[in-house]
């Protein structure tokens, strides 16, 4: 049993799009979209005109005390919400102020690294998340799984700095892994979404939006069939296993359906939070250079009218 985030909006889009990019031509894509790199000294110039270090930018790697703390206690609080209960003191210890601001690391800014990775992380943020971004052609660009599209960001952020050799190994995948999901409330990264929306229109990209969502998969009946994939029938049976099998799987089917419960449940009020709350920065970004809104926005639940 495993839990994936997946959309069956995103997954209906990608089977009507049915043509993608091959993995050399989202190459020449992305070769096309940053001619010079990601580590191109100019977007530093362009994201933060007055200096990286006076930047709003900078507090994506160099948080204040204040914000890594409320970050800890938003965490906390959806670990709690989709529990749907709050776990006895004991079993939560407690995180002070103080003690974050002893143990946070001071690190001096790094202008050129720390624009390169937040660029590829919000690429991940806009090529990936399950959003679909399609050429003039309706062709789709597809960069894979979470961890392939990561792979592929850290492939090109990389690709100056890195020998041929060592460029298919993506062990930096991890950088982009998700994107901006940890970071992307300590600064306004607009701007950023921004830049790279106005050179995708340039290309005649377009971008579709998907509401994030939690999906659990019950991986149980492919470990069982794989596990008696050689077994014969008649050593297979036993009866008393059988019948603490079945009182297990009974246990487990209702917690898997219990979790799905909240995860729908989780699922519907994000919808309605986002409706109610102001667009997220990619929807902003996209408006301000396409002068409407992405197709996706606002998010619909399951059974409404997409219109």
């Amino acid at each position: 049993m495993e839990m994936k985030a997946e959309s069956p909006v995103s997954l209906k889009t990608k089977a009507i799009v049915e043509e993608r990019l091959t993995e050399e031509q989202c190459q020449e894509l992305f070769q096309r979209l940053f001619p010079n790199g990601l580590d191109d000294p100019s977007l530093v110039q362009k994201l933060a005109p007055e200096g990286w270090e006076r930047s709003p930018l900078v507090l994506v790697y160099h948080p204040t005390v204040e914000q890594v703390y409320e970050e800890t206690m938003r965490f906390r609080h959806n670990l709690r919400r989709l529990r749907r209960k709050t776990p006895p003191p004991e079993e939560e210890p407690q995180i002070t102020f103080d003690a974050l601001r002893r143990e946070m690391p001071v690190d001096a800014p790094n202008p050129a690294k720390e624009c390169a990775d937040l660029l590829g992380c919000c690429l991940w943020d806009l090529f990936a998340d399950n959003h679909d971004v399609c050429t003039a052609e309706g062709v789709l660009v597809d960069l894979g799984s979470f961890r392939a599209a990561a792979g592929f960001i850290a492939d090109f952020r990389h690709r100056r700095i890195h020998s041929e050799a060592r460029l298919t190994e993506r062990r930096e995948y991890i950088e982009f892994y998700l994107g901006t999901w940890m970071v992307r409330h300590r600064a306004d990264l607009t701007p950023v979404y921004e830049l790279i929306f106005r050179r995708m229109q340039q290309l005649g990209l377009d971008w579709r939006y998907v509401h994030p969502r939690l999906m659990l998969v019950d991986l149980r009946p492919l470990h069982e069939a794989l596990e008696s994939e050689n077994v014969p029938e008649a050593v297979r049976y036993n009866p008393t296993e059988n019948y603490w099998r079945e009182r297990r799987d009974a246990a487990r089917d209702a917690e898997v359906a219990e979790l799905r419960r909240n995860l729908d449940e989780a699922y519907k009020e994000s919808v309605e939070e986002a409706r109610q709350d102001p667009p997220p920065a990619t929807v902003r970004a996209y408006q301000r250079v396409y002068g409407r809104f992405p197709s996706g926005w606002p998010p619909e639940c399951e059974g409404e009218n997409n219109g």
